[in-house]
C-alpha cells in the first residue's frame, strides 16, 4: 500500500466522522421539532432517518455512502427551505421553530459540502 493511500484514508474517515456528527446533530434538531402534533411523527422518523447516514459516514464513508447522503441532504433541503416558505407569515409555529428550521438548513448544507469535498478528493 502507498504511503499517499495510507494518508489519504484516514483524512476520508474525518472527513466522514466530522459528517457523521453534523447528521446526529440534524437528529436532534428533527427532535427538538416534535410537539405532539401529528406532524411530530413526520419529525421522528426523519430524525431516524439521519442515523443510518451517520453510521455509514462514521465508519465506512465510501463513495456510496457520500453519493446516498449528498441525495438526502439535496431533498431536505428542498423540503425544509419549502417549510421555511409557508411558515414565516404564520405564528403558529411558533419563536422556535424557524429557529430551528435554520439551524438544520445550516447543519445539512455542512454535509453538502463535506459530500462535495469528499468528491473531490476521489480519484
Amino acid at each position: 500500500m502507498s504511503s499517499a493511500v495510507l494518508v489519504a484514508r484516514p483524512r476520508a474517515l474525518a472527513l466522514g466522522r466530522v459528517a457523521a456528527g453534523l447528521a446526529v446533530a440534524s437528529a436532534g434538531v428533527h427532535l427538538l421539532l416534535v410537539d405532539g402534533s401529528l406532524g411530530s411523527v413526520v419529525m421522528v422518523l426523519m430524525a431516524a432517518a439521519c442515523l443510518p447516514c451517520a453510521w455509514h459516514l462514521w465508519r465506512s464513508p465510501s463513495g456510496s455512502v457520500w453519493r446516498f447522503t449528498a441525495l438526502v441532504d439535496a431533498a431536505m433541503l428542498v423540503l425544509h427551505a419549502q417549510m421555511l416558505g409557508e411558515s414565516s407569515g404564520h405564528a403558529h409555529h411558533g419563536g422556535a421553530s424557524p429557529s430551528l428550521m435554520w439551524l438544520g438548513l445550516a447543519l445539512v448544507g455542512g454535509q453538502l459540502a463535506l459530500a462535495g469535498a469528499a468528491a473531490l478528493r476521489r480519484p
